[in-house]
């Protein structure tokens, strides 16, 4: 069985949200996040080949999403994740993506 998250990283965060774009330059920007907090969740949904949407799960988020993985596949989990978490992602543009990932300070959102 999976355990609860701790967090232990700088993220003070906690937080449920998404970004999009064109998928080779949010791929690229979801690496990066990925670097800077890995001790987020960042992945995509797989729905479209011209825009891709990324989801960004951190805190409390990751504990839930961790509890429905007992419930569900991956895969449905991934392509509908707004759904199985009960709300909505929170929308967050590139440029304010790229400026978290600069700042190297603490994640907010």
């Amino acid at each position: 069985m999976i355990s609860k998250l701790q967090q232990t990283n700088q993220t003070s965060f906690q937080g449920f949200a998404k970004f999009k774009g064109e998928p080779n330059e949010v791929k690229h920007l979801a690496k990066r996040f990925k670097n800077q907090f890995p001790d987020s969740f960042v992945f995509s949904d797989k729905k479209s080949a011209d825009e891709k949407t990324y989801f960004i799960l951190t805190g409390k988020h990751q504990n839930k999403f961790i509890d429905i993985l007992d419930k569900y596949q991956f895969s449905d989990l991934k392509r509908n994740i707004e759904e199985y978490m009960g709300k909505k992602a929170k929308k967050i543009s590139l440029d304010k993506i790229e400026k978290i990932i600069n700042s190297k300070k603490k994640l907010s959102f």
